[in-house]
């Protein structure tokens, strides 16, 4: 394993912990917003496909907070690559993943994005595609709707991949992402997907995984699993998501007077 690598800008900084290429691999940003497409989705390419832990993001800006699997602590912004797969043509796909169990504060956003975008053009990631959630009030019978909006250097992907391109306004990571993205050659798309807005929406994230396969055909995305567990893996984000924010303001009301409350 390679040795840590930190690359700063700012007071935010991603640190590497598997020294690999990623030349030509598209990476996929998953945050907690609207339903919780982003995470669910981001989190399901994670465990499906195996994907390896390769580096997280820090800050001292980021609330204090670790996430725990089986006792052993992680960053709660992860990265995590898939394996190289290759095709009889001589064309391979691979996967990034970023995966954040926080939300970090909004004026970091920008800061954030841009930091995200550097890291993907030192390391050869050829397309950035950030995945958003649009709240309803209600639930959609059927699938969720998704529609894509991109920076100029992505524009054309619109009409190859034949993606329903928006009209309207974007914030959050993805917001700051397109923004930082204006003038990048680096193609960024993000895929807003209709979500319920009081719960996690794992029918949404599982329509936007759909959406993103045709990108990455020769990496099998089976979303049949997502669906059939839609209801317990909303369950399991939801209290995550709950306990993070639990900690967080326990935090700020008093010290503490030793660990904090566990979960999972």
């Amino acid at each position: 394993m390679a040795a840590a690598e930190v690359r700063e800008v700012g007071e935010v900084r991603i640190v590497d912990t598997r020294d690999e290429s990623l030349k030509g691999a598209m990476m996929v940003v998953g945050f907690p917003t609207h339903g919780l497409v982003g995470s669910v989705a981001a989190s399901y390419l994670v465990h499906s496909l195996d994907m390896t832990p390769i580096a997280y993001m820090a800050s001292e800006e980021f609330p204090p907070t670790v996430i725990m699997e089986e006792g052993v602590v992680s960053a709660p912004i992860r990265f995590y690559a898939s394996k190289l797969v290759c095709g009889v043509e001589g064309s391979c796909d691979q996967l990034v993943v970023v995966l954040s169990d926080i939300q970090p504060p909004v004026h970091m956003l920008y800061r954030l994005g841009r930091v995200l975008l550097d890291w993907a053009e030192r390391k050869g990631v050829k397309f950035v595609l950030a995945v958003e959630g649009q709240p309803i009030e209600s639930d959609v019978e059927g699938d969720a709707r998704v529609v894509a909006m991109a920076n100029r250097a992505a524009a054309p992907l619109l009409e190859k991949y034949e993606f329903q391109a928006a009209n309207g306004v974007v914030t959050g990571l993805a917001g700051g992402l397109l923004l930082g993205a204006i003038q990048r050659v680096t193609p960024v798309l993000c895929l807003v997907a209709q979500a319920h807005k009081d719960y996690p929406d794992a029918r949404a994230a599982a329509k936007v995984i759909e959406t993103i396969n045709p990108l990455v055909p020769l990496l099998v995305l089976d979303t049949k699993p997502l669906r059939e567990k839609a209801r317990q893996i909303e369950l399991e984000v939801r209290q995550t998501l709950q306990q993070t924010r639990k900690s967080v303001t326990r935090m700020r009301e008093a010290e503490p007077e030793g660990p904090g409350e566990m979960y999972r």
